[in-house]
């Protein structure tokens, strides 16, 4: 399937370069953007933007790194709508838990933690160049990932760290819980099956209606070609009309196995049009039947 120029993960990969941008050359405020529990209501955005806050250049790296790499495939995997309820499930797991417990909040890590274990559950044995030297397994990069978590709640304190392990979390559990819903791709696939199906269905049934208003005429055809001897000239035309409308494309049968309309297969077929026009001509010379 052909993936869509533009998705959400871009989308939020401009939001982070725009926000790291303007904050670093200090054209944007970092207090107009981080969560504050006592001040949600005046600044009710800030339910959002606290995740494209970074702490650093390292922070803003890795942060993008793993969008660029992981969240990309899964958003192709499972298709936008379903990409965007995992993320904003995991944004306001985070956001709701540092309101309850009164706990400021800035930064992504807790999104980026539930994509690497994510994208290491569905692919665990991808492997990634560390440092553009050391392959290493994702499902290792998780494991290190889940450290680097207990680490910053530890730095932070336990609050703020019960917040990110809760959005972290809270996008994990949304991922195990519709692991087993199709994906985009299976549904695409299903629906041009069905289609394909359907085309099938109504070029059997024209095939059949047309098959059906020829038989007749056939069987009358045989009927006076046998009689006489040979095709009679007002049998002509319908042995052209029969001869224009042959299918190059199809493998007939042998003659004996033309079995007009109340044969299954001769009923939908597309070579009707050739056995009927054959079973006239041989009617004039049973020898070549």
């Amino acid at each position: 399937m052909r993936r869509e120029i533009w998705h959400i993960t871009e989308g939020l990969i401009f939001i982070h370069f725009a926000v790291f941008f303007l904050t670093s050359t200090g054209q944007g405020s970092i207090e107009l953007l981080a969560l504050i529990p006592g001040a949600v209501a005046a600044r009710p955005w800030t339910l959002v933007t606290f995740q494209f806050i970074h702490s650093g250049t390292i922070s803003f790296f890795f942060s993008m790194l793993i969008l660029f790499i992981m969240a990309r495939p899964l958003e192709s995997l499972w298709g936008s709508p379903r990409f965007l309820a995992f993320w904003l499930i995991s944004i306001f797991g985070a956001a709701g838990t540092a309101v309850l417990l009164g706990v400021p909040l800035g930064g992504d890590i807790f999104l980026a933690t539930s994509l690497l274990f994510t994208f290491a559950t569905l692919y665990p044995d991808t492997e990634f160049r560390l440092f553009l030297i050391l392959p290493v397994k994702v499902k290792y990069l998780a494991v290190f990932g889940a450290a680097f978590l207990v680490f910053q709640s530890i730095q932070y304190g336990l609050l703020a760290g019960l917040v990110n392990v809760v959005g972290m979390s809270a996008g994990y559990a949304f991922f195990l819980v519709t692991r087993r819903l199709p994906t985009r791709r299976k549904i695409a696939f299903e629906i041009r099956k069905r289609r394909a199906i359907r085309e099938v269905e109504a070029e059997g049934n024209a095939a059949a209606d047309r098959n059906t208003a020829w038989d007749p005429r056939v069987r009358q055809a045989e009927s006076e070609t046998r009689a006489a001897g040979e095709v009679p000239g007002g049998l002509l035309p319908l042995l052209e009309e029969l001869d224009q409308a042959r299918d190059p494309s199809i493998t007939v049968c042998a003659p004996e196995d033309f079995g007009f309309v109340e044969d299954d297969v001769c009923r939908t077929c597309n070579g009707y049009p050739e056995c009927a026009a054959r079973l006239i001509r041989n009617a004039a010379h049973p020898q070549n039947k």
